[in-house]
């Protein structure tokens, strides 16, 4: 348990130092009281603590430059510095030169995503040991929780970083091909000089006393190393697993193939004022799933569970007809209306009302859900709406791939 927790406490460290963005959306500020306090993006905020070194990070580096954007290689020949040391090249070698910097910018960024997911998945068995644990206490827990949320931020954060790194390589590439193609007629004349030159040295040396010449540059050793694999990463390709279906037959009603994917939690909500009363559970999980009907039918099974006995007082219920709203990291929004109402079941030994509702997908939000993640989630209740943050980003790619 200790090697685990130094590994994604080790982990989120190293993120939140090297990720400027998420930082960025944190500011330092000082309330109607003169006191410092972190702000947070989401309206949330806590005093600044110097011993937290996730705070002193905040405030050094509202001191420091931002860090370069990859529009920034594109002008790289303006320094001084990289005039002078790549004066001498031609336009395609600074193409191949400044291509080569940006698939390695990309490279790292898939590399991080990689790293984040990992730290994700041992918070996640961390949780799980806590609350099976008797002795853990209520702090522990909610730290992860903490910890948990600031990884999901940092996954959302590269996620965006990615996308717009691929679309600036994409539009660079374009640009390059004028480069090559200007170059490509010099290029031949130089080769074919160079063949020239290159013949008239074996003749020379089959001509002459001696026909062995060591190659002084035979012995360096390269100093190119292996570019990161995305598609050779596990933890973006892993082993096959077996898909868990609840259910692949004949609908007996309808008479129709139907799968069932198994539930996956899409996202838990706890409030921080709650989060004493609610010891290790949480006071809202929502698990999901997706079937899949022959004749085109997609629907998107949702199950609420609310960690009190008055819930439905407190929510009312799930309508027909009523929305719920899947914002995604892109900034896209995709709006599901529900095909029945629920008032929710209530069971009195553990205490907790749920609530399910059932959401037809029609085909072009499903390619919407399959390509990108969803980042909050807006469910409108018969007592008004609410917005929870999603931490499970691969739960529409992990149900999409077990139905297919």
């Amino acid at each position: 348990m200790q090697v685990r927790n130094f590994l994604h406490f080790l982990l989120i460290t190293f993120y939140v130092l090297t990720f400027s963005q998420v930082v960025d959306a944190q500011q330092i500020e000082y309330n109607k009281e003169g006191e410092k306090i972190v702000l947070f993006s989401d309206g949330k905020w806590e005093y600044f603590d110097k011993s937290n070194p996730i705070h002193l990070k905040i405030e050094e580096d509202k001191k420091r430059t931002q860090i370069a954007s990859p529009h920034d290689i594109f002008d790289e020949q303006a320094s001084k510095g990289a005039a002078d040391d790549f004066e001498d090249e031609n336009d395609e070698e600074r193409f191949e030169r400044l291509l080569s910097k940006a698939e390695d910018k990309l490279a790292l960024a898939e590399e991080r995503e990689s790293d984040i997911k990992f730290s994700k998945i041992l918070i996640e068995e961390e949780i799980e040991d806590l609350k099976n644990d008797e002795t853990s206490t209520d702090e522990q827990y909610f730290l992860l929780k903490r910890q948990l949320k600031l990884a999901s931020d940092l996954e959302k954060d590269v996620k965006k970083k990615i996308k717009k790194s691929k679309k600036e390589l994409e539009e660079f590439k374009k640009q390059g091909k004028i480069v090559q193609q200007a170059a490509s007629k010099n290029s031949k004349k130089r080769n074919l000089s160079k063949k020239n030159q290159q013949n008239a040295k074996v003749k020379e040396l089959q001509n002459s006393e001696y026909t062995y010449k060591e190659d002084g540059t035979f012995y360096v050793a390269s100093k190119k190393f292996e570019k990161y694999a995305k598609d050779e990463d596990v933890m973006f390709n892993p082993p096959q697993k077996d898909c868990n279906l609840v259910f692949d037959g004949i609908d007996e009603f309808m008479g129709k193939k139907r799968k069932d994917v198994e539930r996956d939690v899409l996202f838990t909500f706890t409030n921080d004022d709650m989060r004493r009363y609610m010891k290790a559970d949480d006071y809202i999980t929502c698990e999901g799933s997706l079937t899949q009907i022959k004749g085109g039918v997609l629907l998107f099974n949702l199950f609420i569970t609310v960690n009190t006995t008055d819930g439905q007082r407190a929510f009312g219920g799930l309508t027909k007809g009523n929305l719920i709203t899947l914002k995604m990291i892109n900034g896209e929004s995709i709006s599901l209306a529900n095909n029945q109402s629920d008032i929710g079941v209530y069971d009195p030994l553990k205490k907790q009302h749920t609530f399910t509702g059932q959401f037809r997908i029609n085909s072009g939000q499903e390619k919407a859900l399959k390509k990108g993640e969803v980042d909050v989630v807006r469910i409108i209740w018969d007592a008004g709406f609410e917005d929870y943050e999603v931490y499970n980003l691969d739960f529409f790619a992990n149900q999409f791939k077990c139905l297919n």
